[in-house]
């Protein structure tokens, strides 16, 4: 606005302007406003001036009185000018004309130097140029200026002469003026253009689905470049006449705000007899606009004007109402009613002379890209509403084969343990006695049963979608069939802390239901309960109603809960919990709601993560029967955990190998434990957190586990295993109802040893289970043995030394000699003593040959060696055998006896409620680093072997081996931590 602001200057007196002290060399620019000498119907040429004129203000219309043509500014004039100029100026000028209405000559000293159309233009005559006349000329080093306009109309009634702003400056700024102007117009139009057709083929590309705001977005943005190209700098003439190529200008401003309202009204979702109404104003509004006649077409365009801020207001209050509403469109739909309000400004205020500057695109632009962000707003929204139900179609698709595999999952369950009970009853038809057999079939019995509700659920959902589905109502005792599915429930939940209480009121009328329905929901919502709660209580109680004729019906758990944004997801088919391993199918609360809206009963759930979940069932009551008693139900105790072992038979099974279950199913762990009990002791665990902790407090020689575990699964479970312990120190033998080549993958990589697929063979299982244990107690014996034998190696070197120690003192100090016998006989009873058959033993007896060791050491080296013991809780303490002599030999040979000064030896053991503790220490050259790296290399032929076995057989124990530190003083630390 502010690059060719006019200077002020004193205004045209009389048709003259003294410009002596103007400047022509810079940017500036001057508005030659005020009275103008003026020719009324007269067309002046310079040579035939007259003497006589009057006087005419510019810019302004020529006066009626003036022209006297009555209604309107038909006719023709001359205006003249005269300009006193700089005394040096040498260069040229430039005038803008910025409307001259409709045609003229324009002569400077006399010389024609400019004609803006025919001045003999006929009414209808079509393609007139229209807009602002720039003209450059050079004075010819004239002292003044005479400038001669001969203007005539002929077609435009409502306006004539110069009605508009003249300017002058040089012809480099005037030059200026109408470049960056056109420019801005020019890019402004094409961009807007560009955009609207690229929205037009966006729209017709759109086969399945129209995007309407697509086609308004492309409609507003061509009716702005039209009106960009055909007002201000006229970029584009029309082949039409000059009346009505301003009809049509008028006319796409007129539409320009029907589309507009059309995109509000989409936006802000206006009733359609609203949108029809507004619709017929607008299009017969454009009608006449197209037809009022021109002379009165002055008139017209005010009224229109008048009218366009209440429109504007309008759509303004409607945007504003719905973005309070909630619309976030509205925000965009805003801010393009802003900036157009603020371009029609501009442009009103440009008309009516009051300001005048070049072409201002802005005001387009943020127009056009808050049109855009409508747009691409709607269209991310689209996008991501196709993508949420491409989702949708891709997660039901997934769904139904997740549903097949769980369904084949749970059903593989209950056929691997009813082919694990038969295959057990079988092996010991003989032996066991006919009552134990009794209850094997009767637990057979029960768990076919589970699978007949599993089949159930998938007969039944099918027969509820299809309305096929027929029920047999008769008056049924609810407190009996609760308690009737408790006493199932509780054998499934042995592993738990869980209680299952039923609570009835006196005096309950039976309610009216097909009796293997009801048993089948309750079944369905008191199974869920018990399956997703690990402590505390489900219970199920049954109440009066506050509506006689019905009954409550609560069943509610103390569970993990469930989101409240996953309430509804829950009750569709198929759909499981955030932990969709805990199993099921998916069906069981989605048939139970539906069955209890067939009996006419209230379905209600609700939950809070973390606090449980209770639904709420309103049953009606049967009105055949009334009065049956219901009595409430003594809370059952907790059951017994099965994680913990079973201390009366762990004296008997001492001397088995030890074997860790785990699996969520209480009925699975069971039947893999009888299978293997006689031939092994088993630990049992119903989860993953739960048999790591029993890891860390207790030796296992294999660890069994199902893949399908909630929480942590078998994969997760082996991987955490296999942090601590090698394939060899713990093998893994995974069970699960998968087979499939990608899930036997998922295992090893894992850390699994092997893997077995339910139903499991029994002898199949035993002949795994046999060969990992033995494949851990080969390794164990190996390293034992590997011990043995650099005991043996080590053995005579030290049996020489001893001797010679023995055969000195005999000739210089008899009672040493004396005590150094009888060390040595006890360093050799215990050195032949046999191991258990552990490889454990305690520091007690480790001590008995590590003292006299330490004895013959310091008596052989009296001075040069120090060794301090300071041992507490030695029968406590339990370590590989050998081990700990082992590293205290180590300290002495290789370390204290290899200082510069005395060697120093120290020795330190102790237990706590949370372990034993050992260093052993020493201020030898040695370093950690060193040790470390043999220790990771095990490099068996280097000098430290003894060491490597040690750490070897301390981390079959504690997992980590033997941590080994620098010391401050100089020397090496080696800690020992053992559970």
């Amino acid at each position: 606005m502010h690059i060719f602001q006019e200077e002020s200057f004193a205004e045209v007196t009389d048709g003259y302007l003294d410009m002596s002290g103007a400047s022509f060399d810079d940017d500036r620019i001057y508005r030659l406003s005020g009275e103008w000498r003026f020719f009324p119907n007269e067309r002046i040429l310079p040579e035939n001036i007259p003497d006589t004129h009057e006087t005419q203000p510019v810019p302004e219309s020529w006066y009626h009185d003036a022209m006297d043509t009555g209604d309107n500014l038909l006719g023709e004039a001359t205006y003249m000018l005269t300009l006193k100029l700089p005394s040096n100026l040498d260069s040229d000028i430039g005038l803008r004309f910025y409307e001259i209405n409709t045609a003229a000559e324009i002569y400077a000293n006399g010389e024609l130097i400019y004609t803006f159309n025919d001045l003999d233009t006929e009414p209808g005559t079509r393609g007139m140029d229209y807009g602002p006349v720039d003209v450059s000329f050079h004075p010819d080093d004239a002292d003044e200026l005479e400038l001669l306009v001969i203007v005539t109309n002929h077609t435009l009634g409502m306006r004539g002469g110069l009605e508009r702003d003249v300017l002058i400056g040089s012809s480099e700024t005037i030059d200026s003026i109408a470049s960056v102007s056109k420019g801005l117009q020019l890019a402004a139009g094409l961009i807007l253009l560009l955009h609207a057709l690229y929205a037009f083929v966006l729209y017709v590309l759109s086969r399945e689905r129209k995007n309407n705001l697509l086609l308004l977005f492309g409609l507003m943005l061509f009716m702005f470049a039209s009106g960009v190209f055909l007002d201000d700098e006229v970029l584009l003439t029309l082949p039409v006449s000059l009346p009505l190529s301003l009809k049509i200008l008028l006319t796409v401003f007129v539409l320009t705000l029907y589309v507009m309202f059309l995109i509000v009204s989409v936006i802000v979702k206006l009733p359609k007899i609203v949108m029809k109404t507004v619709s017929v104003f607008f299009v017969s509004y454009a009608v006449v606009a197209l037809i009022f006649p021109i002379d009165q077409y002055l008139t017209f365009t005010i009224v229109t004007m008048m009218m366009f801020p209440l429109f504007i207001l309008t759509m303004i209050t409607l945007t504003v109402r719905s973005i309070l509403h909630g619309n976030q469109y509205g925000y965009f739909i805003l801010a393009f009613l802003l900036a157009y309000t603020s371009n029609s400004l501009w442009g009103v205020l440009i008309k009516l002379n009051v300001l005048q500057f070049p072409f201002y695109p802005a005001d387009f632009v943020f127009s056009m890209m808050a049109l855009m962000g409508l747009v691409l707003k709607q269209h991310s929204d689209i996008t991501k509403e196709n993508r949420h139900q491409a989702n949708i179609i891709i997660q039901n698709e997934a769904n139904k084969d997740q549903f097949l595999a769980n369904t084949a999952h749970e059903l593989r369950n209950p056929l691997h343990g009813m082919l694990t009970i038969t295959d057990t009853i079988l092996d010991q038809l003989q032996t066991k006695p006919k009552e134990a057999i009794r209850e094997e079939l009767e637990l057979n019995r029960k768990i076919g049963n589970q699978m007949k509700f599993i089949l159930d659920d998938l007969r039944d959902f099918t027969l509820l979608k299809e309305s096929r589905i027929r029920l047999h109502p008769e008056p049924v005792n609810a407190a009996s069939t609760a308690r009737t599915i408790a006493d199932i429930l509780r054998y499934q939940i042995v592993s738990k802390d869980v209680r299952i209480s039923v609570y009835a009121d006196e005096n309950l009328p039976m309610i009216h239901a097909d009796q293997e329905r009801f048993f089948q929901i309750i079944y369905n919502l008191m199974h869920n309960a018990v399956k997703f709660t690990d402590q505390g209580e489900v219970s199920i109680t049954i109440a009066h109603s506050n509506n006689p004729d019905s009954l409550s019906i609560k069943i509610t758990d103390t569970g993990t809960g469930i989101p409240s944004s996953d309430l509804d997801r829950l009750m569709q088919p198929y759909e499981q919990g955030a932990d969709p391993i805990m199993g099921g199918i998916g069906l069981g609360l989605n048939i139970s709601r539906e069955l209890t809206r067939l009996h006419d009963g209230c379905f209600t759930m609700t939950s809070e993560e973390g606090a449980g979940t209770a639904v709420q069932l309103q049953w009606p009551v049967s009105k055949d029967v009334q009065g049956v008693n219901g009595t409430p139900l003594v809370e059952q105790p907790p059951s017994t955990s099965l994680e913990q072992p079973a201390r009366e038979k762990e004296e008997a099974k001492k001397d088995l190998r030890h074997l860790l279950i785990v699996d969520d199913d209480p009925v699975n762990i069971d039947l893999i434990g009888r299978a293997l009990e006689s031939d092994y002791r088993i630990t049992k665990a119903t989860s993953g957190e739960s048999a790591l902790n029993l890891l860390t407090a207790n030796q296992f020689d294999l660890v069994i586990s199902d893949v399908m575990m909630p929480v942590m699964s078998g994969y997760k479970f082996t991987e955490e295993i296999r942090k601590q312990y090698d394939l060899v120190t713990l093998p893994v033998l995974l069970l699960t109802a998968r087979y499939h080549a990608a899930d036997i993958i998922s295992g090893f990589e894992a850390g699994a040893n092997d893997y077995v697929s339910k139903p499991v063979e029994i002898s199949e299982l035993k002949a795994r289970v046999k060969t990992l244990t033995d494949m851990k107690h080969s390794a164990f014996k190996q390293i034992e043995t590997e011990a043995a034998l650099l005991q043996s190696q080590i053995r005579p070197h030290f049996l020489y030394n001893t001797l010679n120690a023995i055969a000195s003192l005999g000739q210089t100090d008899p009672d040493r000699m004396t005590d150094l016998l009888f060390e040595f006989g006890d360093y050799l009873k215990f050195s032949f003593r046999i191991p258990e058959i552990s490889g454990l033993v305690t520091l007690e007896e480790e001590m008995n040959l590590i003292r006299p060791y330490l004895f013959i050491e310091q008596t052989r080296f009296q001075n040069r060696l120090h060794v301090t013991v300071d041992i507490a809780d030695e029968q406590d303490i339990y370590v590989p055998r050998l081990a700990i002599q082992t590293l205290v030999e180590n300290a002495i040979n290789h370390g204290a006896l290899k200082s510069k000064g005395t060697g120093e030896v120290h020795f330190y053991a102790r237990r706590s409620s949370e372990g034993s503790f050992i260093t052993i220490s020493d201020n030898g050259p040695g370093k950690a680093e060193e040790l470390r790296k043999r220790l990771t290399n095990e490099t068996e032929h280097s000098i430290g072997i003894g060491l490597v076995n040690a750490h070897r057989r301390m981390k079959t124990i504690n997992h980590e081996g033997l941590l080994i530190e620098n010391r401050p003083e100089g020397g090496i630390i080696i800690r020992i931590n053992l559970p």
